[in-house]
This record gives structure tokens, sequence and C-alpha cells, in this order.
């Protein structure tokens, strides 16, 4: 008799919005009329506690699902997920221009710096021969 009792009270109560003032409440409504022990009382306000909590997490965990889901609808990317892609995207900037640098010095190929150094050079070379010249 008492786990039927036990069941209707879990199906009737919305688990997840149960403050511990109201599950004492209910469990203490429950032991009364049920006329358990103090023992059994004890036990039930524990699992009841438990499903309470169970509850929570179940109830949080479908709110975080539909809100990915409401942003991914959207467009949008939560804020977390959107500082860890911008982190990815710079590390791989870094290691592409890293390996391409690399690439470029082992072709000879020569970099604007390189280029702006040997033009600096050309022209105090050309200015010295034109006062030699002169």
């Amino acid at each position: 008799m008492f786990d039927t009792l036990k069941q209707a009270v879990f199906a009737s109560i919305g688990l997840a919005d149960l403050t511990r003032e109201k599950v004492e409440g209910v469990v203490a409504e429950v032991a009364r009329r049920a006329k358990l022990s103090e023992a059994d009382a004890a036990e039930f306000q524990a699992e009841l506690n438990e499903r309470v909590e169970k509850a929570r997490a179940e109830l949080g965990a479908e709110i975080d699902r539909r809100i990915d889901q409401a942003f991914i609808q959207l467009g949008l990317l939560k804020a977390n997920v959107k500082h860890e892609a911008e982190s990815v995207g710079s590390t791989v900037q870094k290691l592409t221009d890293q390996s391409l640098d690399a690439l470029l010095s082992r072709a000879g190929v020569a970099r604007q710096e390189d280029i702006d150094s040997l033009t600096q050079r050309i022209e105090l070379l050309e200015k010295k021969l034109a006062e030699k010249c002169s």
C-alpha cells in the first residue's frame, strides 16, 4: 500500500520544483496518513530528496539542450563555444604562419623584410657612390 502511495506522490508532484521545506512537508503528511514509523519516513524523505535532485539535474540538462538547439537554429554560438572556436582559430593561424614561413625559407623565397633591408642597403651604396663620383 505504501509503495503505491509513494508512486502516486512521485507522479503527482513536479519533483524538480520541490524545495527542501516542501519535501519535508510532503513526507510529514504522507507519514501521518500512512502511519509510517520514523525510520520509514526518514527513508521515504531520503528517496524523495534523491529523486528531487535527479529531476532537477534532468530538467537542467533538458533546458541546456533546448537552449543549445535554439542557438543552433538561430545560427548563434554559445559564448564559451565561440571563445573556444576563436582560440582554436588563433592556434591554427599561428601554426599555418609558422609552416608557411618554414616552407618559404626552404624554397629560398625572399620576405618583404628581406627586400626592404636590401633596398635600404642599395640606396646607401648608391648614395656613397654618388658622393665619391662628385
